[in-house]
């Protein structure tokens, strides 16, 4: 059901390290949504902080350590949130 509002493309940009702790950078292309609107959301260490969009997507795996990508900018996950559509698939919200 969400699949027909997944418009826009972003990427996550994941951080890995290697047998000897040398960074890579995995770069993944989704579709998404984005939702420019502020928003106070709650940051992992239970801070209020500004969001500046949100940003809907399929279920994956995503942390809060991996940066998002759209616009030519890198962005910092703010906070994650699920949510059921309605036809009961998991979206996933990332604010940044």
């Amino acid at each position: 059901m969400i699949g027909a509002y997944l418009k826009d493309t972003v990427v996550i940009k994941t951080v890995t390290r290697g047998a000897w702790g040398e960074p890579s950078t995995i770069s993944t292309s989704v579709s998404a949504r984005i939702e420019r609107k502020t928003k106070l959301v709650r940051n992992q260490q239970g801070e209020n902080v500004t969001s500046e969009a949100t940003i809907y997507m399929k279920n994956r795996t995503i942390r809060h350590t991996d940066k998002i990508t759209y616009d030519g900018i890198d962005h910092s996950i703010l906070s994650i949130a699920q949510e059921k559509d309605f036809g009961a698939n998991v979206v996933l919200m990332v604010y940044v």
